[in-house]
C-alpha cells in the first residue's frame, strides 16, 4: 500500500526538523540564565491541493536558569497559540479557539536546565496561501517565538 505524497512529505519534514532541532539544541540560542522559546519549521514546505496543508512546528521551551520556572496559561486551549503573516506583516491565519474550552488557569513547571520539546502541526488553510514567504508567530506557555518559511508549488 502506497502512502499519499502529503503524508510522506509531512513525515519527512518532521524527521528533518526533529533531527536539526536535536543537533542544534546546544547552539546557545537561549543564553545562560535565560528562559526562551525556540521555533523550528521547514525552510521550504510544499503547498498542497487539499483543503489544509499541514505545517510541522517544533517547539523548544528552554530553561537555562538555575531555578524551576513556573508556567501558566489561561486555559488548556491557550498553551499553544499561533498566527501567520506574510513576510511583509499582512495577516493570513490564526488558531481558532474551540467552542468548548476550560477557562481555568493551567499550571506547570520547567525544571532548571531543562527543555520542553513538542512537535505540533499547524493546519494551513490552503485557499489562503500562494507560493511565497511567510512568518509563523507562536505563543507557547506564554513565551513567544517566530520562524520564517517558504511555501512552494
Amino acid at each position: 500500500m502506497k502512502m499519499p505524497n502529503m503524508v510522506v512529505t509531512t513525515l519527512a519534514a518532521i524527521v528533518i526538523i526533529t533531527t536539526l532541532g536535536f543537533w542544534a539544541r546546544d547552539d546557545g540560542r537561549v543564553g545562560n540564565n535565560e528562559i526562551g522559546l525556540e521555533i523550528g519549521v521547514p525552510g521550504e514546505h510544499r503547498l498542497t491541493d487539499y483543503e489544509t496543508t499541514p505545517l510541522p512546528v517544533v517547539l523548544r521551551l528552554v530553561n537555562n536558569t538555575n531555578e524551576i520556572m513556573p508556567l501558566t496559561a489561561d486555559g488548556p486551549c491557550k498553551i499553544f497559540r499561533y498566527f501567520i503573516t506574510t513576510s511583509g506583516g499582512g495577516f493570513i491565519q490564526a488558531v481558532r479557539t474551540p467552542d468548548i474550552c476550560n477557562e481555568t488557569q493551567t499550571r506547570a513547571a520547567l525544571a532548571n536546565q531543562d527543555v520542553i520539546e513538542e512537535i505540533r502541526q499547524v493546519p494551513l488553510d490552503s485557499k489562503r496561501y500562494a507560493p511565497g514567504e511567510y512568518v509563523v508567530r507562536v505563543k507557547f506557555w506564554n513565551y513567544e517565538g517566530e520562524a520564517s518559511f517558504t511555501l512552494t508549488d
